[in-house]
């Protein structure tokens, strides 16, 4: 009987442990299954954001590419064979307000058409912008721009089109000029650098709106409100006029300048804007001196030493009231608060730099070093750091150039533009020829012998040798404006298009 139940026991036990020992099997399935399904979550969420990130990285790209080929610089420039010439008249792109420009970008044999409204790659982001006219009532301009982003033969991002157009008020959401009114949904919005404005004043802002489209249909719509960047904001940002930047058509900046001109009847130097013949759409601006200094005590009629004229009545421009003689016209001039200073030259020095179609090292010959293709409908920025000699250069140069060092003068050169000789800040010339200056030019010394910079503006000075030829310098709004090609497109806003 004892034995008998000793066994009953055990064998009560031995069920007891192969129940906890299933029991203890199905936990760990159940446990191991929720790995599984987390492991596959967490994978299928992790994928899901690097679809999208990779679709938002490809939209910026599209917007990038979109905002980097709207510069004449770009050797990709949108308009490069002028095939939008109504869009790019003078180099910065203008849109009528039903204007709208897309570059297209087809993979692994897409059709890509934005206007197809039953295709995968519609434009249905612009009907909810522009509600009055619609895609369909849109100028749409053909042919389409194609990307540039797969000509190195490496796939490129994934963006399907981007899209360039005008931008309203009622497009932005937004009462630009604070009227509390219903919001303008026909005029284009223009930037003047203090903000939009529905006046048509500074330059137009554009719309850039990039779709990117992923492998597994994962879509992104982001935009860009853009405007160009130029040198006049930076020279002379409103309330201030460009022409105050330029206050004649020679000007000397710093204390105890100098200029010596040649004996010569045919060098002229003539700060009256011309009137007929223009080149441009502008009206002339008002008459600015022959010469120009910026601190009182270069005065001629306080220190005439500092002045050496040759034939005074060739000197010709902005005249006092009488009795005050109308030549020589001679005058103390001022910059706008923008460019005072020897950190602001220097800066400005920098800016330009940074945006320069050529960037020249000195000491350097105009012979060698000038690029070729400069043109009145291609104006090239130009910077020389250090000297550059003129001495054998018979063309004519168009856009901006900027010279660190000394300028020496070759008379038988022309330039139609901005010429600024900011750095060392001489001006030398000594040969004959017939060759002139239209547009304006700045000499300021901000930079010592060894090229340190000053505490303030320092002596600069223009010396010409007595018999020196050249027809001289003329001033010439059209060409200074010439000069104020977009450096590059500034980003006023970013968003991402919800779908």
């Amino acid at each position: 009987m004892k034995a008998n139940r000793e066994f009953g026991e055990k064998g009560e036990q031995n069920g007891s442990a192969l129940l906890i020992a299933i029991f203890a099997l199905l936990l760990i399935s159940v446990v191991g299954i929720a790995l599984l399904v987390s492991t596959g979550t967490d994978s299928a969420l992790a994928g899901n954001y690097r679809n999208s990130t990779s679709a938002y990285y490809a939209a910026t790209a599209g917007l990038e590419e979109a905002r980097g080929r709207l510069l004449k610089k770009n050797p990709d420039f949108i308009n490069k064979s002028n095939a939008y010439p109504a869009l790019f008249a003078g180099g910065t792109a203008t849109f009528g307000q039903y204007d709208v420009l897309y570059i297209i970008n087809p993979a692994g044999g897409d059709t890509v058409d934005p206007t197809d409204s039953s295709g995968p790659y519609a434009d249905t982001e612009y009907d909810t912008e522009f509600t009055t006219w619609h895609l369909s009532g849109a100028t749409v301009r053909t042919p389409y721009v194609s990307s540039v982003s797969t000509l190195a033969g490496i796939p490129g991002p994934l963006y399907k089109w981007v899209r360039i157009n005008a931008i309203t008020e009622w497009a932005l959401g937004l009462d630009v000029n604070s009227s509390g009114h219903t919001l303008d949904s026909n005029t284009p919005l223009y930037y003047n650098g203090n903000g939009l404005n529905l006046s048509s004043t500074g330059y137009e802002a554009l719309e850039i709106t990039a779709l990117a489209v992923m492998p597994d249909k994962s879509k992104r719509f982001l935009q860009y409100v853009v405007v160009p960047s130029t040198l006049q904001y930076l020279l002379a940002p409103p309330p201030y006029q460009l022409s105050q930047a330029f206050p004649a058509a020679l000007t000397l900046a710093g204390n105890g300048v100098s200029y010596v001109g040649p004996d010569s009847s045919s060098f002229y130097v003539n700060g009256d804007d011309p009137i007929s013949g223009r080149t441009c759409a502008s009206p002339p601006w008002a008459p600015v001196s022959a010469l120009g200094y910026t601190y009182s005590n270069d005065s001629p009629s306080v220190n005439p030493s500092a002045w050496t004229l040759f034939h005074p009545g060739n000197y010709t421009g902005f005249a006092p009231p009488p009795p005050a003689l109308a030549t020589p016209s001679i005058s103390q001039v001022s910059f706008p608060p923008t460019l005072q200073t020897v950190g602001q030259f220097e800066s400005l020095i920098q800016t330009i730099t940074q945006s320069a179609d050529v960037v020249i090292t000195g000491p350097a010959q105009a012979t060698s070093s000038m690029p070729p293709g400069m043109s009145p409908t291609n104006p090239m920025t130009v910077v020389v750091n250090g000297d550059l000699d003129f001495n054998g250069w018979h063309n004519v140069g168009y856009g901006l150039l900027l010279v660190t060092g000394n300028v020496n003068y070759d008379p038988d050169a022309s330039w139609e533009g901005l010429v600024l000789v900011i750095g060392k800040g001489t001006f030398t010339g000594s040969r004959m020829g017939n060759g002139r200056f239209d547009g304006a030019i700045v000499v300021a010394q901000t930079r010592d012998g060894m090229g340190n910079p000053l505490a303030n503006l320092g002596t600069s000075s223009v010396s010409f040798t007595s018999t020196m030829g050249g027809a001289g310098i003329y001033y010439n709004s059209c060409y200074i404006l010439q000069a104020m090609a977009p450096m590059s497109y500034r980003v006023l806003s970013f968003r991402e298009i919800t779908q």
